[in-house]
């Protein structure tokens, strides 16, 4: 049986980012939802600073009523 190599994809950020801002949110109000303890840490993520991990993305996921699929490029 062969298997198929699984092809590494990266976060939209640029979707983040407007996602956050079409819902009119801060960025300390979805540091806040995703537990974050400052918005700092957020901002570093939105950025590409700092990579979103995958419980946050779910967590995104659930705030915009989206599936997970769509915050990949």
């Amino acid at each position: 049986m062969e298997t198929k190599a699984i092809e590494k994809r990266s976060i939209n950020l640029t979707y983040v980012r407007e996602l956050r801002q079409t819902n009119h949110y801060s960025q300390a109000k979805v540091a806040k939802v995703l537990g974050l303890n400052s918005p700092d840490k957020y901002t570093r993520r939105e950025s590409g600073e700092y990579n979103f991990q995958a419980d946050e993305i779910l967590v995104l996921s659930e705030l915009y009523k989206i599936p997970m699929e769509r915050f990949f490029k």
